[in-house]
């Protein structure tokens, strides 16, 4: 009974002051309606895109040196540095240049703190988000829906641009250290064919193979032939009948053959003559050398194919983002939601007159002044 006794009460109490709250309802419904009629619509503009995987700019990937599946889009990490990169101030300040926001804001770029109001307007309509199925939306907004579609395609643009910039940084560093590399690689071979080609003149070896056979071949020859003579001179020195010039010629060409063979296995130093010994003396050295040469020549090509691998990866337009959804002109406004704020301001008249009308009628016979006075 006591309940229903207060809520009767209630009833009253609202009833008592219906014309108040129907003015003040009244009045917020014209003037919130006034209000937005001022306002001004907005147009937001939205592209949608993925990032790609850092790995398609590897040239073992590219050239298909590597067994692994290729993996176009990138992971979370990459997601999260294109949204870092979406809200540096590179960005930020190319969209300020390019579409001249501080004519379009009316905001004067000589004032002290222009800049920072204009990057406050800015961040207030421009937004990087990523949504549910991890793409990243970039959203802007303004009066204009054509100018808001192409801030929003130019700033992913520049996004895309950045990205592939820092990625090329990297390649361009390492194609430096290439270049460095091979230069110091391409003098120490030519240091090695200049020590290869003196010992080669200084010995009189130019081609270790065929000299070496022709070396063995004379000096076997020579043993032959001192073999032979020798046995000869024996056999005809025993006999009277023959004649002395014989003799003579065959012992002269004893002579020759054991002065060829003395004179192939001297050790006499003679850039002139190749020898048995200063042949075993440089065909190690020159094995050596030519061996370094051959390694060198070929990390030099290796490194010469990598570095033109690294070149075209480098020179190639591998793109840093997908994109899934470009920005268009958006035919409907994004706000003001007039409707919306008409009622809201409405109903939170209506609460707030209920709210003080229910508080004067309680407080009604409370003497404020004695109270006051009191305090």
């Amino acid at each position: 009974m006591e309940h229903r006794d207060s809520l009767i009460e209630v009833v009253r109490t609202l009833y008592r002051w219906r014309k108040s709250i129907r003015n003040l309802c009244l009045a917020a419904l014209f003037i919130s309606v006034g209000i937005t009629l001022l306002l001004d619509n907005y147009y937001e503009a939205k592209t949608v895109f993925y990032p790609t995987s850092p790995r398609l700019a590897n040239p073992e990937l590219l050239f298909g040196y590597t067994g692994q599946v290729t993996d176009y889009f990138g992971s979370d990490h990459d997601l999260d540095r294109l949204a870092e990169i979406a809200r540096s101030r590179e960005v930020e300040n190319y969209i300020i240049e390019r579409f001249h926001l501080y004519e379009h804001y009316g905001i004067d770029s000589s004032a002290r703190d222009g800049m920072h109001k204009v990057r406050k307007r800015l961040r207030k309509h421009y937004q990087v988000q990523k949504n549910k199925n991890d793409a990243l939306e970039l959203t802007f907004e303004d009066k204009d829906p054509r100018l808001a579609a192409e801030i929003a395609n130019a700033a992913r643009d520049k996004i895309n641009e950045i990205a592939q910039r820092l990625s090329k940084e990297s390649q361009r560093q390492l194609l430096a250290a290439y270049e460095n590399n091979m230069k110091r690689k391409q003098q120490e071979l030519e240091r090695l064919a200049d020590s290869l080609r003196h010992i080669q003149e200084f010995y009189g070896i130019y081609d270790v193979g065929t000299q070496s056979a022709q070396i063995a071949g004379q000096l076997s020859q020579a043993e032959i032939e001192i073999i032979r003579y020798r046995a000869r001179l024996e056999v005809l020195e025993k006999d009277p009948n023959v004649p002395r010039d014989t003799l003579a010629y065959i012992r002269a060409n004893l002579r020759a053959f054991e002065q060829q063979r003395q004179q192939l296995r001297s050790r006499e130093s003679n850039a002139e003559v190749l020898t048995v010994d200063r042949l075993n003396e440089a065909v190690p050295r020159i094995a050596t050398l030519q061996d370094m040469h051959y390694q060198a020549r070929k990390q030099l090509t290796y490194d010469i194919e990598r570095y033109n691998q690294i070149l075209s990866t480098y020179l190639s337009d591998i793109p840093a983002l997908l994109v899934v959804e470009a920005a268009e002109p958006p035919p409907v406004k994004s706000r003001p939601k007039r409707s919306l704020i008409v009622l809201s301001s409405v109903l939170g008249t209506f609460f707030f007159t209920v709210l003080a009308a229910l508080v004067a009628d309680a407080y009604r016979e409370v003497r404020w002044r004695e109270v006051l006075a009191d305090v």
